[in-house]
């Protein structure tokens, strides 16, 4: 029995990773004034962040049905069955278009798996690996969702914004914060909760007690029992602060592998340069 996985590149996995695990990675529209591109495909996340730098404000845009559709119909004539693992339905709306693609197509679930992944980067991304590298050894479609399942459950994400002047030019928060929140140093310290939302948990002056901050709360949310050992700390172009953030976790972590990786620009598109975020999933059986 063939199994295709298919994520999108909210997912965080290069080229040389899907080609590895024979991932087929779905870009997300990243919109600028009256243009628009492929995440990943007509442009980089570096030239996304050094334009936001320069003042530049981007949006992103779902996959569409239609795109959706396209896809599941060219995997499917080919493979015996798909599972397809999406950006959370709480930052964007590409799910619930799977979900109306899938519908209008009439393909049943014993065929198609859609997976909520409630987060993006490499908890998603993490996901979709992970359920290549079982389908290839064999496991069973049913076993799979009961994986996918149990993997979504477990994974947590606690990041902090570098500056709220991106938040700000997004709308998400006021100029007059922003403004306040600069000239403090104010930091935001952001999680996703189960839901797939993300929420905002704390806030500190000064990028040294955020990253302290940011790394308690994570030790306190997830633990120490984690799936494969391993954590990811994913950046916004600033790998500087990401390795700040990974020695201070090597110190409450010496026996774990942990990992820097590119953050996902459908999200870093709204929250801008400077964001880190730390992503493990808890042990399951």
């Amino acid at each position: 029995m063939s199994i295709k996985i298919i994520t999108d590149s909210a997912s965080d996995i290069g080229k040389d990773l899907a080609k590895d695990f024979s991932i087929d990675i779905m870009p997300i529209a990243i919109m600028k004034d009256d243009k628009t591109y492929l995440d990943g495909v007509d442009i980089s996340g570096k030239e996304i962040y050094d334009d936001m730098r320069n003042g530049a404000v981007y949006k992103t845009g779902a996959i569409t049905p239609h795109e959706y559709e396209v896809k599941f119909e060219e995997v499917l004539n080919k493979y015996d069955k798909a599972i397809y693992v999406s950006l959370s339905t709480g930052m964007s709306s590409t799910f619930n278009n799977a979900v109306l693609a899938k519908n209008s197509l009439g393909i049943g679930d014993d065929r198609l798996l859609l997976v909520d992944s409630r987060g993006a980067s490499m908890g998603q991304g993490m996901m979709a690996i992970n359920l290549a590298k079982l389908a290839k050894g064999g496991m069973s479609f049913e076993e799979l969702e009961a994986y996918a399942d149990n993997f979504v459950k477990n994974t947590r994400y606690v990041f902090f914004v570098d500056s709220l002047e991106y938040l700000q030019r997004g709308g998400r928060v006021s100029k007059l914060k922003a403004t306040i929140g600069n000239l403090i140093n104010m930091k935001v310290i952001l999680d996703v909760h189960a839901d797939g939302v993300i929420y905002t948990k704390d806030k500190v002056r000064g990028t040294n007690r955020a990253i302290a901050k940011t790394v308690d709360i994570f030790e306190e949310e997830v633990g120490h029992e984690l799936y494969d050992d391993r954590i990811m700390v994913c950046h916004a172009d600033c790998i500087d602060l990401a390795t700040k953030v990974k020695d201070a976790l090597v110190e409450k972590y010496p026996d774990k592998t942990i990992e820097l990786n590119p953050f996902a620009v459908s999200i870093g598109a709204h929250t801008g340069p400077g964001t880190v975020h730390i992503c493990a999933v808890r042990k399951f059986n």
